[in-house]
């Protein structure tokens, strides 16, 4: 899989995280039962992600904490930078949020309770980044065994997280850790997905990777009500839409997916970004611009171009902060 497959794969994943939240958040939509069941379930754009990263991850040219450390500053740049030009100020002038060390400290790394809880994946991508130099080597095994630990292993830590600490939510640090554990499993799938070079392997058309893709979300929508004591069914669910979506763009002409491959340039920041309208210090004063517009299906698309602006200006900003040290240079 291309670097260009999985940016084009990012821009899809970022259209089912908006459409995630636009369903299942409350800012008098009104959607029906059924419509708020599907949109949580959209959640799997998580699980996409988290495939991506492991799958990334595989192809590093060194597996090391300098590297972990690397792709963190990169996140977290971005990720601050929606922090200290939005959440922050707004969430004091307008939402009366108190700004002490601690708060600060629990924000800048997307901790919970943040004033972005859609950011938590930022402390869930350092988490992998930096153990993987260690785990990454554990994986020297028979496939079904190296399999069923990436699987297994990070379920029982987060089992027993819960059976011994039950108020393990009041504990930042064990609910940073459970909440790593519960989607460690996915980062961990991708990983082997690459390792065992599955996308090459498995030959399909495009069409029957479109059946994929929405398989996977139609299957993980139709058995949600089954109880799975926790277990993120996600491990298997979004390995299949990451190879259904690979092999879609890989048998349709580039002509007809150059939207994805622009939302997903900008994804990261679009992920950041959309979260003003739904966040509970900042919502109140940027909801009214998504609000614009009124059919619940143009206000969607309306979210997504608030999103792909907010993104670009972001970006546009952090290449002129990193240009900052070369101009005073000259």
């Amino acid at each position: 899989m291309t670097k260009k497959t999985t940016q084009k794969i990012k821009g899809i994943a970022i259209l089912i995280m908006i459409a995630h939240h636009f369903l299942v958040y409350d800012f008098g939509a009104d959607f029906s039962n059924a419509w708020v069941g599907i949109g949580s379930n959209f959640k799997i754009c998580v699980g996409i992600y988290a495939v991506l990263s492991g799958y990334g991850y595989f192809f590093a040219k060194e597996k090391t904490l300098t590297y972990g450390l690397k792709k963190s500053w990169g996140l977290l740049q971005e990720y601050w930078i929606s922090l200290f030009t939005l959440f922050i100020p707004f969430a004091m002038v307008e939402g009366g949020w108190k700004l002490t060390i601690k708060s600060l400290v629990i924000n800048l790394f997307a901790l919970g309770p943040n004033l972005n809880w859609n950011a938590w994946y930022v402390y869930f991508f350092i988490f992998c980044v930096l153990v993987m130099p260690f785990v990454s080597k554990i994986f020297k095994f028979h496939p079904v065994i190296n399999i069923g630990m990436a699987v297994g292993v990070p379920f029982v830590i987060e089992v027993v997280i819960h059976e011994l600490v039950p108020n393990y939510q009041e504990i930042t640090i064990l609910q940073v850790m459970f909440s790593c554990m519960l989607y460690f499993g996915v980062f961990l799938a991708g990983y082997l997905m690459a390792k065992y070079n599955l996308i090459k392997k498995l030959q399909m058309t495009w069409f029957l990777g479109l059946l994929c893709m929405i398989g996977a979300i139609v299957l993980r929508v139709m058995l949600r009500h089954i109880n799975m004591f926790g277990f993120n069914t996600d491990v298997f669910y979004a390995p299949v839409f990451v190879i259904g979506a690979a092999k879609f763009f890989e048998g349709v002409p580039v002509k007809f997916t150059k939207v994805f491959d622009v939302l997903g340039k900008y994804s990261t920041g679009m992920w950041f970004f959309h979260a003003v309208f739904f966040a509970t210090y900042v919502k109140d004063i940027f909801q009214p611009v998504m609000l614009l517009v009124k059919p619940r299906l143009l206000m969607y698309v309306w979210l997504v171009v608030l999103s792909l602006v907010g993104a670009v200006i972001y970006r546009k900003i952090l290449d002129g902060i990193k240009l900052l040290p070369k101009l005073l240079k000259g």
